[in-house]
């Protein structure tokens, strides 16, 4: 899969040159092309003039933060794929980067197995795949179980989240029941009310509450176009 991004272009932002050239020497073999920038001013005028597939980004550029350039690119590109480097656990940096929807948070130094896994998980934003448009404004990938928001936001689902998606999916005109979700999420095994309406209740906090339409006495149906 990895061999998806010989095509691609990397803008690499990174101030301590020593380090820069350790790591492009390494990335050039798995990309096309670096784009190397050494501050947030000069990767701004990179990606208005150069095809940029993918960033690669620290966060403590002399006295200026990457994650001020992540969240400029985010308001214009939901769906790039973005690396973040550090130096250290900073909190602050966690916290403010979870939002930003990245691909990977490395710590310095990189480990060869950590960047060749991290450009696994890029590469596959590059596979050709099936999405699956549905009435709410979201779009589902089943071979990642994947779900897109009308922004481009990645949701990742777990087994028996995707199972009640392709449930949903495939009774488009039908209230999906309690008695459908037993056989297609537990296999028939014994599952109280209760915890069908706890599950029912996490994935509406992870995906969004208006995804789905509970029916009184009934069941659930995919919700109708968000936004509009």
């Amino acid at each position: 899969m990895i061999e998806i991004l010989k095509d691609k272009n990397v803008l690499f932002v990174e101030d301590n040159e020593e380090f820069a050239q350790n790591f492009m020497t390494l990335l050039t073999l798995f990309v096309k092309q670096i784009l190397h920038s050494d501050t947030i001013t000069k990767a701004k005028q990179i990606l208005q003039i150069e095809a940029v597939d993918m960033i690669i980004c620290d966060i403590k550029l002399n006295d200026e933060n990457g994650l001020d350039l992540i969240e400029a690119v985010r308001k214009e590109n939901a769906q790039i794929p973005i690396v973040v480097l550090s130096g250290n656990k900073n909190e602050e940096f966690l916290f403010r980067a979870i939002p930003l929807n990245l691909t990977a948070y490395l710590l310095k130094p990189i480990k060869y197995k950590e960047l060749i896994d991290t450009l696994s998980k890029c590469a596959q934003y590059f596979q050709p795949s099936s999405h699956i448009v549905l009435k709410n404004g979201y779009s589902y990938e089943p071979e990642n179980r994947v779900l897109y928001t009308k922004e481009g936001i990645i949701i990742e689902l777990s087994k028996k989240e995707a199972a009640f998606v392709e449930l949903l999916i495939d009774n488009p005109n039908r209230i999906v029941t309690k008695d459908m979700m037993y056989e297609a999420l537990w296999n028939f095994d014994y599952v109280s009310d209760q915890a069908v309406v706890n599950f029912v209740m996490r994935f509406r906090k992870k995906v969004g509450k208006e995804f789905i339409q509970t029916i009184a006495e009934a069941g659930y149906r995919l919700g109708s176009q968000i936004g509009v």
